[in-house]
């Protein structure tokens, strides 16, 4: 598998925005049961979670029969105390700690847009994958960016 390279968009002292479109991801309908919807667990090479009954999303290597999302979704990895606060000026979702702990996972609009929220915390602090079709990846990223502004994060 190829390495992957960090692209950062905008970073401040405790909030960065970086592009992780290229993660392989996959869709499987079969296999991961003991994941529940609304959950995530992490994986041997990645991190799989499910927002509906009977599907699943899997970072990292090709599971068997599965169907190739790396080119229909973007991926945004927003990490930083303010991610929560900054997430919720253009989505609805209770994204607090005791309704969205880490490892939890929802689809909802996000500026509008159908998205899937994972929470990926790292190393401690609050890490959300904002995951919108490809196709409204530069709007959701500009979005964000705007919505980030005024809390320090510019691109």
């Amino acid at each position: 598998m190829p390495t992957l390279t960090r692209e950062v968009f905008a970073f401040v002292a405790d909030l960065s925005l970086s592009d992780k479109s290229r993660t392989p991801k996959w869709r499987v309908f079969a296999g991961y049961e003991d994941i529940k919807p609304g959950t995530s667990q992490k994986a041997k090479d990645g991190l799989v979670w499910s927002v509906s009954p009977g599907e699943w999303t899997v970072l990292g290597g090709r599971p068997e029969d599965s169907v190739d999302l790396t080119h229909v979704r973007a991926m945004f990895r927003l990490t930083g105390v303010e991610a929560a606060t900054l997430i919720n000026r253009v989505c609805a979702l209770d994204l607090g700690d005791g309704m969205f702990p880490d490892s939890a996972a929802a689809r909802t609009l996000l500026a509008g847009v159908a998205t899937e929220i994972v929470r990926d915390d790292e190393q401690g602090d609050p890490s959300y994958l904002l995951l919108p079709s490809s196709s409204f990846g530069t709007y959701i990223r500009d979005v964000i960016l705007e919505a980030g502004a005024e809390l320090g994060l510019i691109s």
